[in-house]
């Protein structure tokens, strides 16, 4: 079987283990994702079958667009809302080290140092700003490596704060959208 599926990734699952359902239930073991969601992220993850998983790199690469909620006056140590709450700001260090997820790191107390990676915001565009709630809503349409999480921690720099990710949906990447 080949072809491209179109997921809405649910919270609290990893793109992997979206991977590993689809390969249990359609009983098929070339199965690959066009770009990692985080498990707090929802959103559009591009599943490839077969002889489709060959578009990996070129599906890879697309500009992404993503809904983000950020939670002013609130850093944590992941960057995201299920992160521990800390004092001081800290560099971002959920990502990828070596094949392994930096949170795996992280959790364990262990901190590796993250080179810095040339990016593209494209736009970003204000939906909503509650004061009372301490949330800002945005659009942001970026290439492909751009970390939310730093983005918002830049983002809170610029206007004096700090903040954390509170919610995360991708909407598109490339041609494709939810």
């Amino acid at each position: 079987m080949d072809g491209i599926l179109l997921i809405d990734k649910p919270s609290g699952i990893t793109s992997h283990k979206v991977v590993e359902i689809i390969r249990k239930k359609l009983g098929i073991k070339k199965v690959g994702h066009a770009g990692t969601l985080d498990p707090l992220a929802t959103g559009l993850l591009i599943i490839m079958l077969g002889k489709s998983t060959k578009l990996s790199n070129l599906l890879i690469c697309q500009s992404k667009t993503y809904e983000v909620e950020m939670k002013l006056f609130l850093e944590t140590d992941t960057g995201d809302i299920i992160g521990k709450t800390i004092k001081n700001q800290k560099p971002q260090v959920f990502t990828e080290n070596q094949g392994k997820k930096l949170y795996q790191y992280a959790r364990k107390g262990i901190l590796i140092e993250v080179p810095p990676r040339l990016v593209k915001i494209r736009e970003i565009k204000l939906l909503n700003y509650s004061p009372h709630e301490a949330k800002i809503n945005f659009l942001a349409e970026c290439s492909k490596g751009t970390y939310i999480r730093s983005l918002v921690k830049d983002i809170a720099e610029k206007l004096g704060t700090i903040a954390t990710v509170n919610q995360l949906r991708r909407i598109s990447s490339g041609k494709f959208q939810r």
